[in-house]
């Protein structure tokens, strides 16, 4: 009997436990939840180096608050302190809003240091930078905008300075190691061409480090190419050792130089086939892969159009009922605002369904070569990947008429939309230049449709965005090809969507 109360009262306290470990941790969410995401909304908008202070005290009230509540504090008081962190980060969100626009160059000198990995091969200039980019963003808060550029400026050259100075301890020195450790093992011998290669791409580097220090894009991307081309040498140099040592025939090698190519057309589901070469097989991969980009784009919209359409419909619903528990007999005042919400839901719904069938209609009118349509919730992208530049150049090429005649008809295909033409560059090149070009790019498209359309001018405008926005790659030529780019962005007009609505009627 004994040991039967001795069990039963173990489980009831182990229910206990569970039970109050499940109750602390709804709690926990209840309290924290909020908050949370906006510390995370914060800190993917870089409050913390935009808006320093402020993002540091809503971390403070943040600690205090957690630190209360593992300790058992009184429940007001962390939810003062919540309270506090969520409008300071809220704060901190709204000024780094500001930062993001005044401090745009600064900022892409950081993310261009951070990526050459400055804080570990040039640690004092990367630190100095720091430290005036904290005060630029510190002057910003109080309010002196004047006293917060010219710090930016000074950070934004610190900045590169220590990205200069990266490029050349990491990417370039490396580069030159391996090339010295090739010409050791004699890989000359072997792979004379590539070694060759990467000795030139390394003289480029320090050509364009010397001549164009405060763009090191393209140095940086000479010098990893060196590196790159230094192994490959060290590789093609080792494979034919083996080739040599195994007595392969070229039956052999291409044999295996085949395999991987079937290896990824089969997990793509196609059947590739070498008799003509590899030129076809690849052409064949590299089709089925844009074919799957454009089907997620477009199964992204679709799915963006159902969460919509769902949460219409559910709040006709919600409309629907409240209109027949209100009625008795005769439609009150109240049934017949009801009513008339429910009448605008269902606007809202047909004219959901109207953008969703434009959208289709606009997917029709380009091929996969000309351009690139997809949904970014209600605005209609249009990637103009047919259209291309000269480098350097914002003409429009005569050989790109065809391809605009074909935009204009989708422009027309929404009656009343804004229209947004973006203009976008790689990374090669100044930050300030990259910025005029593309906006000249955008404005050479925007002259081009209003000498040829009838459409409204007022529904237009440009913006150049240099080469903040990439979609790509900018280590390869493919990608900054695709980077170099005009988007059209069409913003349908339309009744608010039903995201966030107070079904209250307020």
């Amino acid at each position: 009997m004994k040991q039967k109360l001795v069990k039963t009262a173990g489980m009831v306290a182990a229910i206990l436990i569970m039970h109050a470990t499940t109750y602390g941790q709804e709690l926990r969410t209840s309290l924290f939840d909020g908050v949370n995401r906006n510390m995370l909304a914060a800190r993917y908008a870089q409050a913390d180096v935009l808006s320093p202070k402020t993002f540091e005290a809503a971390m403070e009230a943040y600690s205090e608050a957690q630190k209360s509540y593992k300790n058992e504090g009184e429940i007001a008081k962390i939810k003062e302190n919540i309270k506090k962190a969520d409008g300071k980060f809220s704060e901190a969100i709204e000024n780094a809003k500001v930062g993001s626009v005044m401090f745009s160059q600064a900022l892409s000198a950081r993310n261009d240091a951070m990526n050459a990995e400055a804080g570990q091969f040039s640690k004092k200039n990367w630190q100095e930078a720091e430290e005036a980019m904290k005060e630029a963003a510190g002057e910003l808060e109080k309010g002196d905008s004047n006293d917060a550029k010219e710090q930016a400026k000074t950070a934004t050259g610190l900045y590169r300075k220590a990205e200069l100075e990266s490029i050349k301890a990491n990417y370039l020195s490396n580069a030159k190691k391996l090339v010295e450790q090739a010409d050791k093992n004699k890989v000359y011998k072997e792979a004379p061409k590539t070694l060759k290669e990467a000795k030139a791409l390394i003289a480029r580097a320090e050509k364009e480090l010397a001549e164009n220090r405060y763009d090191t894009d393209g140095a940086r991307y000479l010098a990893k190419e060196a590196e790159y081309k230094a192994l490959l040498a060290m590789h093609i140099a080792k494979q034919e050792e083996i080739l040599d040592d195994k007595d392969f025939e070229a039956e052999d090698y291409l044999l295996m130089m085949y395999e991987p190519i079937a290896k990824i057309g089969e997990a793509l589901d196609l059947n590739v086939r070498f008799n003509n070469g590899i030129d076809g097989p690849v052409a064949e991969i590299i089709s089925s892969i844009k074919g799957d980009d454009n089907l997620i784009a477009t199964l992204e919209a679709k799915l963006y159009n159902y969460q919509l359409h769902n949460e219409n419909l559910t709040a006709l619903l919600y409309e629907q009922r409240k209109i027949q528990e209100i009625m008795k007999g005769q439609l009150s005042e109240e049934a017949l605002v009801a009513q008339k919400r429910q009448q605008n839901l269902q606007a809202r719904i047909d004219r959901a369904a109207e953008i969703d069938a434009k959208f289709d209609k606009i997917q029709r009118i380009f091929n996969s070569d000309e351009a690139q349509v997809f949904r970014q919730q209600d605005d209609v992208i249009i990637r103009m990947i047919g259209v291309n530049f000269d480098i350097s150049k914002s003409e429009i090429k005569q050989e790109d008429y065809a391809l605009l005649t074909k935009l204009q008809q989708a422009i027309s295909t929404f009656e009343n939309a804004t229209i947004v033409i973006e203009g976008h560059t790689d990374s090669q090149g100044g930050d300030d230049l990259n910025l005029e070009l593309s906006q000249a790019r955008a404005d050479a498209v925007l002259s081009y449709l209003n000498a040829n359309t009838t459409i409204d001018e007022s529904r237009f405008s440009t913006k150049g965005f240099g080469e903040s926005k990439p979609v790509a790659n900018n280590e390869t030529a493919a990608g900054r090809t695709i980077n170099r780019r005009i988007d059209i962005v069409i913003k349908p007009t339309m009744m608010d969507t039903l995201v966030g609505l107070n079904t209250s009627g307020n």
